[in-house]
């Protein structure tokens, strides 16, 4: 039964990153798969082991003339932005590319630690395969303090070239108090808050509703 629900849960992880991947696809941009392992691709669906054993994304996008590329990464330990010796670890990240950095001085083991720097992650997101209840709610703008502090303002970041917000993807429905913290916290800070993707991801990440997700540094369609 724990295997089977740990299946489960790496399923839908793996699944919400092929959604992130086709909003960027639905943006614009070109995406080529990297690092294939024995030919296919590897996810990578826990914080253990180290980036260059797995496969990943790369998205580029041709803006006035110069083109720019960035990796979809899996369960990469990502810097502080707070204080640059601490990491944690989205389960999506999208980051510049060639920016995956590595070190044996992390552990005290020696262990090999990949990662990538606070000033080369562009966004994240964590997936919670999970009814939604308040405190997971909260903890998330803890990591998003962590993180990307600076987009806990109204606008956040603007960049040249459209990112996704940090977003929450959760699997199961809202009841009356999730769906009024959700239109609290979307409010207040530029972040997604997606309820309901068992049954409502394909249609949440389609051509035709992809622009009433936020992305960093713009305000929400609503």
């Amino acid at each position: 039964m724990v295997n089977q629900a740990k299946r489960t849960s790496d399923y839908f992880e793996m699944s919400c990153f092929n959604y992130i991947v086709r909003f960027y696809e639905l943006n614009g941009y070109e995406l080529e798969v990297k690092n294939l392992q024995a030919g296919k691709y590897r996810y990578k669906c826990s914080p253990a082991g180290i980036q260059s054993n797995f496969s990943h994304f790369e998205a580029t996008i041709e803006i006035e003339n110069k083109k720019k590329s960035f990796e979809i990464q899996h369960n990469l330990a990502a810097q502080s932005s707070q204080d640059e010796k601490i990491f944690t670890t989205p389960d999506i990240s999208i980051i510049n590319k060639g920016k995956v950095k590595y070190t044996t001085e992390y552990y005290s083991t020696k262990t090999r630690f990949s990662y990538v720097e606070n000033k080369d992650l562009m966004t994240f997101c964590e997936v919670k395969q999970f009814n939604p209840f308040p405190e997971l709610l909260f903890n998330f703008i803890g990591v998003l303090n962590e993180l990307k502090f600076e987009y806990m303002t109204d606008d956040g970041v603007k960049h040249d070239t459209d990112h996704i917000a940090p977003s929450l993807l959760i699997s199961g429905k809202p009841n009356k108090q999730t769906s009024a913290i959700k239109e609290s916290l979307e409010g207040r800070y530029c972040i997604n808050i997606i309820y309901d993707l068992f049954y409502n991801a394909t249609f949440t990440f389609s051509k035709g509703n992809i622009n009433e997700l936020r992305k960093t540094g713009k305000k929400p369609n609503r």
